[in-house]
């Protein structure tokens, strides 16, 4: 949406004009303008900005409104900035800026009396209707009730613009933003249907279609994808809906005919590759890949790094390339990749990455040699090769080395929340949860914003079956801060399994299974449904946990423990 003008931004003293002595022979007129100035050069912006309010009132003075709209910003009084605005535009009614500014400011003071007459007004005498229809959203988009600026918006344009597309693609936007999803579904259509090459549109119908109408969705986005072949992000938008659906074989098809259409968007190699890696073909995607690589080569004949993003594309396809040979186990191939990345700025990422493939060749001592190799000049960098050495030292089955090295770690930078973590996680595996408990509070305490040490703590909890009342608070936490975390959900749905509530705990569960497909998560989700009796349910879900990770020690302990053979559904 198009900003609304500078005037809502906040006015550093620096940026404000010096008041001008004009015109004012009056001393008490001088007296007032030199208060505001003093006081704006002091940095007593509630002070100046009281001083330009009141003189404006009295002189009618219209800059003087605005500065003092301007100062009360600068103080952060918003509901005194607003009636400074009023002020303006009471002053000065045909300055657009001026309405603009006031109805903004209401709107975010929540001062919905008289706004929907104000906003409808500005729409009826707008010459460009998209461009106040644009305005009339981002007015009220600054409300902090957004069910209320829904219905702000909605009566505001009601049988006003109803001819226009935007005004029911915005609607859908606030729509969705409130959770009203078969208004925002059917705004979108209604916006297709008013410009049927809307790209805008197209894409609205196709994100708010996603919950409930995914397959009207698509095939309305399809139909439009025929006449509208140029629409690029919409066509990548529409792939990478086949992808989360897995249909790769669909993405992959709509790819080459998106080359067709760009034949030289060498960027779509790329994104080839990307599917076919996540469809398991990695063969085809090595070849992409190489072909990709071909290209950011030639161009980097061509031109300096400095005119062009061939270094960085380059480096993108020897990750991924590097990727799939760790895949393969031919760490060899891996190595040699990532050793041919020269971006200055991903080198200590990258040699911690070949640090930890050295690891997996068997070499751990080079691999530990190149990281005390490495010189990081920020504490980050340092955290993170204290940590990949730890992983190579977990990898290796030297967990006990590990445990020390993370101690010392913890010693040298002794308030560093990841390496506390790390740590904690490390003591969790060898049984030692005091230990661990000990270090997770010592994280909630650094980092209070972070779900990670919360789940952590109130899974263990869970899983143990003790604490419960603690873990709730934990998970609910959790949950508050990453309600989208499928391993958050996870622990949530397995603690409602522990406290007797199989239905939410089976909601959870089902949720964080279909966000992300993990045998841990088929383990609980799958030991629900067996406590629930939905035994087949449950060997279903069982078996595709063996499928996405053979020998998974959580699933294998839950089907064991359960009696479960899996050689049948009888």
């Amino acid at each position: 949406m198009p900003r609304l003008h500078a005037a809502l931004d906040f006015i550093p003293a620096y940026k404000l004009k010096p008041v001008q002595l004009v015109e004012h022979t009056d001393a008490d007129d001088i007296f007032s303008l030199l208060v505001v100035e003093f006081a704006i050069q002091d940095e007593k912006f509630e002070l100046a900005a009281q001083a330009a309010f009141d003189f404006a009132k009295e002189k009618n003075d219209v800059p003087m409104a605005k500065k003092a709209m301007q100062l009360y910003l600068a103080s952060s009084s918003s509901q005194k900035a607003a009636d400074a605005a009023r002020l303006w535009y009471k002053l000065d009614p045909d300055n657009e800026e001026a309405s603009a500014t006031a109805l903004a400011l209401a709107a975010s003071n929540g001062e919905t009396e008289g706004l929907v007459n104000a906003l409808r007004l500005r729409l009826q005498q707008a010459k460009n209707k998209e461009q106040a229809i644009y305005q009339t959203a981002s007015i009220v988009a600054r409300m902090n009730d957004k069910k209320m600026a829904l219905e702000v918006y909605e009566k505001a344009v009601e049988g006003l613009v109803d001819d226009q597309s935007t005004t029911f693609m915005l609607m859908a936007d606030l729509a969705y933003q409130v959770k009203e999803l078969d208004k925002a579904w059917q705004s979108s259509l209604k916006a297709l249907e008013l410009d049927a090459a809307s790209d805008a549109s197209a894409e609205r119908v196709l994100q708010y279609g996603r919950e409930g109408h995914k397959k009207e969705a698509m095939e309305i986005v399809g139909n439009f994808i025929q006449t509208n072949a140029n629409a690029r992000r919409l066509r990548l938008l529409y792939i990478s809906e086949m992808v989360n659906d897995k249909a790769f074989d669909a993405a992959i098809h709509e790819l080459k005919e998106m080359e067709k259409t760009f034949p030289e968007d060498f960027d779509l190699l790329y994104m080839e590759a990307q599917v076919y890696y996540q469809a398991k073909k990695l063969a085809q995607a090595k070849k992409l890949l190489k072909q990709f690589l071909d290209v950011q080569i030639q161009r980097r004949e061509a031109l300096p790094d400095a005119e062009t993003d061939a270094q960085g594309q380059a480096a993108d396809a020897r990750i991924m390339l590097a990727q799939i040979y760790e895949e393969e186990q031919n760490y060899r191939a891996a190595i040699s990749q990532l050793e041919k990345i020269d971006d200055p700025g991903a080198q200590i990422q990258i040699k911690m990455q070949i640090a930890v493939l050295h690891g997996k060749n068997g070499n751990e001592a080079k691999a530990t040699a190149l990281l005390k190799s490495l010189q990081p000049e920020e504490e980050e960098d340092a955290v993170r090769i204290r940590l990949t050495q730890a992983l190579i030292y977990r990898n290796a089955g030297k967990a006990d080395q590990a445990i020390r090295y993370l101690r010392q770690a913890d010693k040298e930078i002794p308030r560093n929340a990841l390496i506390k973590y790390e740590l904690a996680m490390m003591y969790e595996q060898q049984g030692s949860f005091e230990e661990m408990e000990t270090l997770l509070r010592e994280v909630i305490s650094l980092r209070p914003s972070s779900p990670d040490a919360y789940n952590a703590l109130g899974y263990v909890f869970a899983d143990r079956n003790m604490h419960l009342d603690e873990a709730q608070l934990l998970l609910d936490r959790a949950v508050a801060l990453a309600p989208d975390n499928p391993f958050i959900l996870d622990s949530m749905g397995w603690l409602q399994f522990r406290l007797g509530n199989l239905e939410l705990a089976l909601e959870y569960l089902e949720n964080a299974f279909e966000l992300s497909e993990q045998a841990d998560i088929a383990a609980h989700l799958g030991e629900v449904l067996w406590v629930k009796g939905e035994k087949d349910r449950a060997r279903d879900i069982f078996m595709k946990g063996r499928e996405l990770e053979k020998q998974n020690k959580t699933l294998e302990a839950t089907i064991k423990r359960l009696g479960i053979s899996l050689r049948d559904k009888k």
